[in-house]
């Protein structure tokens, strides 16, 4: 049989199968039930302890992702792919808080069913983001939707070669490994984004794309998506330690990081007002929002090279 991690110590199993189960939740992986592997299927498809997959679970359990339901297992957590079913992001602002938070997916179906598509990005990493837009790319190639005239992308991230506060090595902070390893996140996803969209262009299937890409020299406190200009995904960070593989090495380390709150896949949707507009004095949060990306873009991002 094999083991996925026949080659790894075991005290290192722990960090190497939470990276493993944190990453097919993002895929959606448990889409169909919702439901994790138990803890001994877990324990023999690594090659390790029960005791050690519970650490790894943990891991998760910290981070929003996973609950666990007496005489049931373990669960992805609600609103993430697998859990509890999203709510359609419509109407008004959200101002009550008993609103459920929605997924990037199902707003993303509905996006690119526009005949011109656009998509304004401010994020610590585009991990999700890249999944996704990998999605619609083989939902149009497949003939689920029909293909836009257009598709413009801006995306906004960090400048690794800026002096970041986070990442660091809780241990020693002076550690170049914590911003190579999100760099090299970014460069992986800024570059699955844009094969995604441009296969799109080489395929005769949409006309003109376009990906912009600019760093600034901060870690986002949010995220937001202002996708084709009418609807706005905002999801807070908090900055939360965590524990982590340098792959190179296999040495795990424990970082100080930028995690999404309650979970990096749960957004909250700001639908355009039609009637919101700076000249009549009611602009509303997805005209603010926008207008906060473009200044920071024209006037504080530089361009990047992935």
């Amino acid at each position: 049989m094999h083991r996925e991690s026949d080659h790894e110590e075991p005290r290192y199993l722990y960090a190497t199968i939470a990276d493993g189960l944190r990453a097919a939740i993002n895929r959606g992986d448990y889409r169909a039930t919702g439901r994790l592997p138990t803890n001994e299927e877990l324990a023999d498809r690594f090659g390790t302890s029960r005791s050690t997959v519970v650490k790894a679970l943990d891991v998760l359990r910290d981070e929003r992702l996973i609950e666990t339901r007496r005489g049931s297992g373990t669960f992805v957590a609600p609103g993430l792919p697998g859990g509890a079913a999203p709510v359609e992001a419509a109407g008004e602002a959200i101002v009550s808080e008993s609103v459920p938070a929605v997924l990037l997916g199902p707003s993303l179906n509905k996006a690119f069913e526009a005949n011109e598509v656009t998509l304004d990005v401010y994020s610590m990493t585009t991990e999700v983001l890249a999944n996704r837009v990998s999605d619609q790319a083989q939902r149009i190639q497949e003939g689920g939707t029909r293909p836009p005239a257009r598709i413009t992308a801006r995306l906004m991230l960090p400048d690794t070669r800026a002096p970041l506060d986070v990442p660091t090595n809780v241990d020693d902070p002076d550690d170049p490994r914590p911003v190579q390893r999100l760099q090299g996140i970014l460069f992986r996803s800024v570059s699955q984004i844009r094969q995604s969209l441009f296969d799109l262009q080489a395929k005769g299937l949409v006309p003109e794309v376009t990906v912009e890409v600019r760093v600034v020299s901060w870690i986002p406190d949010f995220k937001l998506y202002i996708l084709n200009g009418n609807l706005a995904l905002q999801g807070l960070y908090e900055i939360t330690e965590h524990d982590v593989m340098w792959e190179r090495t296999g040495e795990v380390m424990t970082i100080k990081d930028a995690i999404g709150l309650g979970s990096a896949s749960l957004l909250h949707p700001y639908r355009a007002d039609p009637g919101a507009d700076s000249a009549s004095g009611r602009l509303g949060f997805v005209g603010r929002a926008q207008k906060f990306f473009d200044s920071r873009w024209e006037h504080r991002a530089i361009e990047a090279e992935f």
